[in-house]
């Protein structure tokens, strides 16, 4: 549910994955569009990410068309963690809230980056009446998740189970999804070069640990996509 693949190439799409892929800003949206004519398996979303807000300023009907008909948005959000420029944490939220007042319009889904922005995040969703959103990778605080999952969140489960995460035990099997949040998410937490079909790995592990099959994992998840439409 959770991807970057702006870099990637043809040879980097397994056949069997259903690929969610975010964009960052113009230039990546449109690279991954041109990927997207290649594969039915790429389903491309726009956004600006926090980290982009500062240089990639669409006009309003530039960001509407970008956004266009599309009925997932992303990756968008906030970030105060990564992002060490202060300066910057204003034109974040503008970017942010233009994107959520998209959302609302559009009854769109959207990919939601929080990382050291939780509360804010929560503030803004609540505030533009977003009804469905991914929460991407989400690290914490643990004592938020039950305010996320009362406005119809969703959560990812990232790349870090692997090495002992237990943010998943906090949400509720019906609003879960997973995602490597490649090509830098699964080579940051393993060490290893990301591949076309990481996302198994994290359905592996995700199995094991809520004790249910892999294909009872995948079905569940199949009618938590349901459930965002």
């Amino acid at each position: 549910m959770h991807i970057h693949m702006e870099e990637m190439s043809i040879d980097d799409i397994s056949d069997n994955v259903l690929y969610f892929a975010n964009s960052i800003d113009v230039e990546s949206y449109s690279k991954t569009l041109k990927l997207a004519e290649q594969s039915k398996n790429i389903i491309p979303s726009f956004g600006i990410h926090p980290m982009r807000a500062a240089e990639c300023n669409p006009t309003a009907k530039e960001l509407s068309e970008l956004i266009g008909n599309n009925h997932f948005v992303g990756e968008i959000g906030l970030d105060f963690f990564w992002v060490e420029d202060e300066k910057t944490y204003a034109q974040q939220k503008i970017q942010f809230i233009r994107q959520l007042e998209i959302v609302k319009k559009n009854n769109c889904v959207a990919s939601i980056h929080t990382k050291g922005a939780e509360s804010e995040v929560l503030r803004l969703l609540r505030l533009y009446n977003i009804e469905k959103s991914i929460i991407h990778w989400y690290s914490g605080p643990v004592d938020l998740i039950a305010d996320f999952l009362e406005i119809g969140c969703y959560f990812t489960i990232g790349p870090d189970i692997l090495k002992g995460s237990t943010i998943y035990k906090e949400i509720p099997t019906n609003r879960i999804f997973a995602e490597t949040d490649n090509p830098t998410g699964m080579p940051w937490i393993t060490g290893d070069k990301a591949q076309k079909d990481d996302i198994k790995k994290i359905y592996k592990k995700l199995s094991e640990k809520l004790n249910i099959s892999e294909r009872d994992l995948i079905l569940l998840i199949k009618d938590n996509f349901r459930g965002l439409h």
